[in-house]
């Protein structure tokens, strides 16, 4: 796999993804998911029905796509991310995923063409630094779901082996959404996680938070 590629991925990469818990905060507040097993089938759930179905997808179109491309994917992502906080999350991390690949690879990243969201972004920034479609597409998975365990043990009583254990658990799940994601059209795009987009929007007014959002 590109080495490039990998470091954009890196929960160090300083996109600021790690800031983000996409609703997780208030879950294991309310108390909906509790135990690894909960952040388990989560994990899972999200894969298969709202964040598998929505920015993984766009990752693999923006991969190579044209310009006019990029930008009606950009609009299709602002109108499926109803929730106000995820919405404005994922545009802070495509600007700064962005903004930190010009500057560590701008002759390579010279004439890329702009995007919005951290799922277009990551697919373009890739594409030009020469990574193949697959691997970008498992690689921003990967990204997605180590970066949400992470989250979870700061969120939870889960010690970081049982929350690798969780990814792990999480590893056929993740091989479908690739599959889905690499087959998928504009038209695919879309993800139902009524629940998740209540929590999302309930983050802001917990009393005691980690995470933006």
């Amino acid at each position: 796999m590109n080495l490039r590629l990998l470091q954009l991925a890196d929960s160090a990469f300083p996109a600021g993804a790690y800031a983000f818990s996409d609703g997780l905060e208030t879950l294991t507040q309310r108390g909906d998911v509790r135990t690894a097993d909960d952040l388990t089938a989560f994990l899972c759930g999200q894969l298969a029905h709202g964040w598998g179905r929505q920015d993984a997808p766009a990752c693999a179109l923006a991969w190579a796509a044209d310009p006019a491309t990029l930008l009606e994917l950009d609009a299709l992502l602002d109108d499926l991310k109803l929730v106000e906080g995820p919405r404005r999350a994922s545009l802070r991390i495509g600007a700064n995923l962005r903004r930190a690949a010009l500057y560590l690879w701008p002759g390579d990243l010279n004439g890329l063409p702009p995007t919005r969201h951290h799922a277009t972004s990551f697919g373009a920034v890739a594409s030009a630094l020469g990574a193949g479609r697959e691997d970008t597409v498992q690689a921003y998975v990967s990204s997605w779901l180590l970066g949400r365990v992470t989250s979870a043990t700061r969120l939870m009583k889960l010690g970081g082996l049982d929350a690798q254990r969780c990814a792990a658990q999480c590893e056929a799940q993740a091989r479908r959404c690739v599959v889905f994601a690499l087959r998928a059209t504009p038209d695919d795009l879309g993800g139902f996680s009524p629940l998740l987009d209540i929590a999302a929007a309930q983050q802001a007014t917990l009393e005691q938070r980690l995470f933006q959002t």
